[in-house]
């Protein structure tokens, strides 16, 4: 029986690559021709919007793509309120870290430290974003067991954005699963973020989650066999769109659905987008449209596409607006007035 407990918990550890990182692995650009973002041009949207790619940041405004930063491993960039900075993260080979950036791209402060002597000791930051009123960055971190650094399952943390006090943990997440992913702060001081877990016959799921405070268990937005993920909240929170995968890993769907805060639920779903491998939706800043990455044709770079976030919106209504770029697809835009 020990030994059959082992044999289960080693293919629960196999399925972590289908857990958090599932997303980036599988929604991974390749393939294809593809140029700098700043070497094209694009249908111009309302508002300023951030995009990733190959390890740099690019500033879109006007129908434009402006190169801010140096390629240094840098991505998952996100916006504050005012639109006056950035929070984003810098990837290493064996760690990375949540950085806060003018809107030009100048690194203003390093907010977290994981890099160690140790490789064991290195820690990874993702998915940062700012909390609604601009003092604090939410970030999921691997708060390794130091006696069990092969458990690399990431929580939700809280940090201050002027580098000043400790850290808070929001969520617990289930082992072997790669963790929680994709904080969206909310207005009231809750948060929305998609967690895994591993069903009896080890399969990993992903949920949308809701929790109104730090510590607390959360309720689930959606079921397990939808596979929701990425969840983007509306600018006035009374909608939330989803990549949501309820057949095969290569297809996934842009859904969206009313958003009730009061009751921790959401409505039933429209599908915007389907048939492809959509990834890292966001809205824009009136609400309106909805931003997303995926490639034109199977096998290609992911290129930027909008669709009406309006219920009207037919899951042919979307279009690329990029057509040989290869954006970094686990990197949502930052969409900003």
């Amino acid at each position: 029986m020990k030994a059959l407990t082992h044999i289960v918990l080693l293919v629960a550890m196999a399925a972590f690559g289908f857990g958090v990182y599932h997303v980036a692995g599988v929604l991974k650009t390749n393939g294809g021709s593809v140029v700098k973002p700043s070497s094209t041009r694009a249908e111009a949207l309302p508002g300023t919007m951030y995009v990733a790619q190959q390890g740099a940041i690019y500033r879109f405004k006007d129908g434009a793509f402006t190169q801010i930063t140096d390629n240094a491993g840098w991505t998952q960039p996100a916006v504050s309120a005012d639109g006056t900075q950035l929070v984003a993260v810098r990837r290493y080979l064996n760690y990375s870290d949540v950085y806060l950036l003018t809107s030009n791209g100048r690194i203003e402060r390093q907010l977290t430290h994981h890099q160690s002597t140790q490789v064991e000791g290195n820690h990874w930051a993702f998915y940062p974003r700012f909390s609604a009123d601009g003092s604090s960055v939410l970030y999921s971190y691997d708060d390794k067991d130091p006696y069990a650094t092969y458990l690399v399952d990431l929580a939700i943390f809280a940090l201050a954005s002027d580098g000043s006090g400790g850290v808070v943990q929001w969520t617990v997440p289930n082992d072997y699963t790669g963790g929680d992913a994709d904080p969206v702060p909310l207005k009231n001081g809750g948060l929305i973020y998609t967690k895994f877990s591993i069903d009896l016959r080890s399969q990993v799921h992903s949920q949308v989650w809701i929790v109104n405070r730090p510590g607390l268990a959360g309720t689930a937005l959606t079921q397990p066999d939808e596979n929701c993920a990425q969840p983007a909240v509306s600018p006035d929170e009374s909608m939330i769109a989803m990549v949501c995968r309820q057949t095969g890993l290569q297809s996934t769907g842009l859904v969206t659905a009313r958003l009730d805060l009061s009751s921790s639920t959401i409505g039933p779903e429209t599908i915007l987008a389907r048939g492809q491998l959509a990834a890292s939706p966001v809205f824009s800043p009136d609400g309106q449209t909805i931003a997303f990455l995926a490639p034109v044709h199977t096998g290609e770079p992911f290129q930027l596409w909008i669709v009406q976030s309006t219920a009207s919106s037919s899951p042919t209504s979307a279009r690329p607006i990029t057509q040989n770029v290869g954006l970094d697809s686990s990197a949502a835009p930052a969409w900003t007035k």
